[in-house]
């Protein structure tokens, strides 16, 4: 599966820092993906622990806001994680966009002027 990102406005709202920033996650993180996995057979939590080269915002911003990019909002993922999660919140944001749509056009009904 191709990603999308080449043609997103994302990067235009990245910090004029953000390669310093995403290296000191990295490194803070030891380069592990930090995303919480329970073992199915003890039913221990940990991290992934996998190599982890992304570094992503743990809350998106909301639509037209600036990332907060504070190290407390930010962790390392591995490329499998971080595609699962982005694959998930866009999910819910065409979820969110279809409501929208259908209540636009609901109210936008001559009935309803």
């Amino acid at each position: 599966m191709q990603s999308n990102w080449w043609k997103s406005q994302r990067d235009a709202r990245f910090n004029p820092d953000w390669e310093r920033t995403r290296k000191r996650i990295l490194e803070r993180d030891h380069h592990m993906c930090q995303w919480p996995v329970t073992d199915w057979n003890s039913g221990t939590a940990h991290i992934c622990g996998r190599l982890g080269n992304e570094v992503d915002h743990k809350q998106r911003a909301g639509e037209g806001e600036p990332d907060n990019d504070d190290p407390s909002n930010l962790w390392t993922l591995c490329s499998w994680h971080h595609k699962q999660k982005t694959s998930r919140e866009s999910g819910e944001a065409r979820r969110l966009l279809g409501e929208r749509r259908r209540r636009e056009r609901w109210y936008s009904h001559p009935a309803f002027q």
